[in-house]
Parts: C-alpha cells; sequence; structure tokens
C-alpha cells in the first residue's frame, strides 16, 4: 500500500533526484510511464523515491503494486500517465 502522506511535492522531489542520478536498470517501468515537463519517468520507482521525504525510507517496491494502484496514486497528485 502507498502511503498517503506521499504529496505532489514530494514526487517532484523524487523527479528532482532521478534527473540528478538515473534510473536503476532493474527499475525501468514496463506498462506506463509518468510524463513530467516532457520527460518520461517509472511511475513505480517514482512512488518508492518519494517515500524518502514523508517517511524517511525508500518505499519497498514489493510493498505495493504498479499499475492501477500507482498510476491512480499519481493521477490523484496531478500527474500524467502515459502508456509505452
Amino acid at each position: 500500500m502507498i502511503p498517503k502522506n506521499i504529496t505532489s511535492s514530494h514526487i517532484i522531489s523524487a523527479i528532482g533526484k532521478i534527473d540528478r542520478d538515473g534510473v536503476p536498470p532493474r527499475r525501468n517501468s514496463t506498462g506506463y510511464d509518468l510524463l513530467y515537463n516532457g520527460r518520461k519517468y517509472p511511475p513505480k520507482y517514482v512512488v518508492s523515491i518519494a517515500n524518502r521525504c514523508p517517511n524517511g525510507e525508500e518505499l519497498d517496491y514489493h510493498k505495493f503494486s504498479g499499475g492501477d494502484e500507482t498510476n491512480n496514486f499519481l493521477r490523484q497528485r496531478g500527474f500524467e500517465i502515459v502508456p509505452k
């Protein structure tokens, strides 16, 4: 389950970290991307990283699902999700 205290500003911070550090090869997306400022990001990895801001650690990707759960969470916070 994705913690509800992750906000859109936490997600934007996570995107900034990904812009600086990149995406580990095993964390690339398979079906959908988060589209932000013309760039594409793996939604599940973004949420994992965004969890560091309010909760102090990367969210274990085994504890929540990609697809609808992650995509709806991001859409509810104003982000665009696009199919690959």
